[in-house]
């Protein structure tokens, strides 16, 4: 059995740099802006933030500011962190209510609406699957048993989160039931940290997480250019953008993966059946924001090129590429790779 990461799927072109580098200056009609890059693990993957400002300091303080955001809202989501409001209602799962913030209470009701739309392809109690397939770190990636996966599927359903909104509670009502966050979090904790920069002043950046990213203003009045990986040869790109205040996030079955028999099993499970997808090899969505993009991206993997939405790039599991006709006319689409 092989187990592989890879994280970064949607490759910045000419966005490598060092942690806090000052590493060149852009001459605009008005003033200098200086580059500025930051860098730091958070969320389960590195995030990077590239930003052009006339005023290195002040736009270094401002990234430490966004970063702050980034890492409160991970300790309050995460299912990873024992001591989040996410981790004390999985706790607390088939015993009783969990009081939380009003900020989790209202990504909770995002999460059900967002399930509701989508008849449950996307739900956030994936996360008893996510376990069980060893894809939540918490255990060696493996296959479970079909009388294992069975049982956890009985745990799966959005419908079970009691939402009471005068005590702002949630519950999930079956014990072992599992919230799983990382399809709408990193989105969220991306358009928070948006808020933060712009706030500060910082108005051209660029913020990568993992590959879910927001594009702000543009680079030395030029629009950000992003290219997306090939989901086969991951250190070529089989496409690229523009983009100017918008979000792109990527789900592909190349970031957490392991093969055995031949047979790549990836992270993004199909709340139904307890599986891998496997329509697709990867898909991009451009949206007005990151968690909006997020969402959409995990989603739109799992129903396939079918999908009735704008905007997205799509590689199917024979490797063709599907795409909205708005990514060409809005976005500059540009095809690298031979597969057409």
């Amino acid at each position: 059995m092989i187990y592989k990461f890879c994280f970064l799927f949607i490759l910045l072109l000419g966005c490598q740099g060092n942690k806090n580098s000052k590493s060149e200056s852009h001459k605009t009609n008005s003033e200098i802006q200086y580059e500025v890059n930051v860098s730091k693990y958070l969320m389960g993957t590195i995030v990077d933030v590239k930003a052009l400002h006339p005023n290195v300091n002040e736009c270094k303080k401002s990234l430490y500011f966004a970063f702050k955001e980034m890492e409160r809202i991970e300790n309050l989501l995460s299912s990873h962190k024992p001591e989040s409001e996410i981790s004390q209602i999985n706790l607390n799962s088939g015993i009783e209510p969990q009081k939380v913030s009003f900020e989790t209470f209202s990504i909770l009701q995002r999460a059900k609406k967002y399930s509701e739309k989508f008849d449950g392809k996307f739900d956030v109690t994936i996360g008893v699957i996510s376990e069980i397939w060893g894809f939540s770190g918490e255990s060696e990636a493996r296959i479970p048993n079909p009388k294992e996966l069975n049982s956890a599927l009985k745990l799966v359903s959005y419908k079970n989160i009691v939402l009471n909104e005068t005590d702002t509670t949630a519950f999930l009502t079956k014990k072992g039931m599992r919230i799983d966050l990382g399809g709408i979090a990193k989105g969220y904790a991306i358009d928070k940290a948006v808020e933060v920069l712009r706030e500060n002043g910082v108005q051209n950046f660029l913020l990568n997480a993992g590959g879910d990213i927001f594009v702000s203003g543009e680079k030395a009045e030029k629009l950000w250019s992003v290219g997306i990986k090939h989901p086969r040869e991951v250190e070529n790109l089989i496409a690229k953008l523009e983009l100017k205040d918008l979000a792109i996030a990527t789900s592909g079955d190349y970031e957490r993966y392991f093969e055995k028999d031949g047979k790549r099993f990836h992270h993004i499970l199909n709340p139904e059946t307890g599986f891998p997808s496997d329509l697709c090899q990867s898909v991009s969505v451009i949206a007005e924001t990151a968690e909006e993009a997020d969402v959409l991206a995990t989603y739109i993997f799992l129903i396939g090129k079918e999908t009735k939405f704008k905007n997205y790039f799509l590689v199917d599991s024979s490797s063709e590429i599907h795409f909205d006709k708005n990514l060409q006319a809005k976005f500059s689409l540009e095809l690298l790779s031979s597969e057409k």
